[in-house]
């Protein structure tokens, strides 16, 4: 059941922290995973149901449900579906020492209420996005949230707009902390932007609705238009359920020769494309159903802290993210004519890029680094010590 894998802080002392995450890791999940290895006084545990891209995030120690005998796995999976919670996540708990529990999603707090209980350990829950606005819409988590906010001892969120959704959601405003996430500036390659003869416009997003990306494409296809001399290039990191839609827009907008889909990226070869990029594209809205980003995609945090100019929209948090004319632009959500007219104006001022680009490093080093990210959550985690 258990998993020792070299990674980082593997021979922290101090107390045991239990995160809780399925899956463990996707390939886009670097900025669950700077939450752990960043940790100095805290020695962190994953606890999940299903494990990934394990050479890609390793840490020092996991259990996965998969490797349960026949048995074990099959109760598991019955009191999952009738409870809605994991059964045997308590007796690892307990063998492990563990002090605290953090659930990254507000799902898995749910689902992690039972090894709270039979623990009687605190719990803290990470809200992101869907879990926020998607999820309310059912009305059997709207009553699991009810639980989870009457029993979970804190509950964090990237930003003030996460904040108020939660407030909506009947969360205590006692139990809620806004917590930024963070990247690894030591591991992100900074260097300036200088105009080129051709300009790669970067994507990198899930192609689901809330990310914008057939407005995104349309809006770059009206950015160019009349504009023979620039040689404009775009590549897209992603894939999911959008990706017809995004076709379509690629097609109608005239960009098929200029655009290339290189699916889904492990989060070293992002690094890589952000520094063969000159500005990258996240055009987020609420989705038609209701799903949204709730905080703000940690790619913008990625870019900047790589010197990449952004552009995106005033969706959620992502105007404490980006720095709407210092580290890039923002548009209304939503709003394909004013993204076009600013990537438009980024497309002809590449003199701009260096300086766009060193206030956003600046931007992250002082308010997003995984660092100092890190160091206040253990001060989150000191409350319950």
């Amino acid at each position: 059941m258990e998993t020792d894998m070299t990674g980082a802080n593997s021979e922290l002392g101090g107390a045991t922290v239990a995160h809780c995450a399925t899956p463990f890791l996707p390939v886009n999940g670097s900025w669950i995973y700077n939450q752990l290895t960043q940790l100095q006084r805290y020695r962190p545990i994953v606890l999940t149901q299903e494990a990934r891209n394990s050479s890609e995030f390793p840490v020092a120690t996991l259990y996965s449900a998969e490797t349960y005998g026949p048995v074990r796995k099959m109760a598991n999976r019955l009191v999952r579906k009738w409870t809605g919670e994991y059964p045997f996540y308590s007796d690892i708990l307990r063998r492990e020492g563990a002090r605290l529990i953090h659930a990254h999603f507000g799902y898995q707090g749910c689902r992690c209420l039972r090894a709270k209980r039979v623990a009687q350990l605190p719990l803290v829950t990470s809200f992101y996005g869907a879990d926020a606005s998607l999820f309310p819409a059912d009305s059997t988590w709207r009553r699991r949230y009810e639980r989870l906010f009457a029993m979970g001892e804190l509950f964090l969120v990237e930003g003030s707009a996460m904040a108020q959704r939660l407030l909506a959601l009947g969360c205590p405003e006692s139990k809620l902390v806004v917590h930024h996430l963070g990247v690894d500036v030591e591991q992100i390659h900074f260097s300036e932007r200088l105009p080129s003869d051709r300009v790669q416009i970067l994507i990198c997003a899930e192609f689901r609705e809330k990310k914008g990306i057939a407005g995104g494409i349309r809006a770059i296809g009206r950015a160019l238009e009349g504009l023979v001399d620039v040689d404009c290039r775009i590549r897209i990191i992603g894939e999911g359920p959008e990706r017809p839609q995004i076709e379509a827009a690629i097609a109608a907008s005239g960009l098929g020769d200029r655009v290339e889909l290189v699916g889904r990226q492990p989060y070293s070869v992002v690094l890589e494309e952000l520094q063969s990029s000159h500005f990258l594209l996240q055009p987020s809205l609420t989705a038609a159903d209701g799903d949204s980003e709730g905080g703000a995609p940690v790619i913008l945090l990625d870019a900047q802290a790589s010197g990449l100019p952004v552009i995106s929209t005033d969706h959620g948090d992502i105007p404490e993210y980006v720095l709407d004319g210092e580290s890039g632009y923002l548009a209304k959500e939503g709003d394909v004519a004013g993204l076009a007219e600013l990537i438009r104006r980024v497309v002809l001022t590449p003199e701009t890029w260096a300086q766009l680009g060193h206030r956003g490093r600046r931007h992250v080093e002082e308010s997003y680094s995984a660092s100092t990210q890190s160091a206040r959550l253990e001060s989150i985690y000191d409350r319950f010590q």
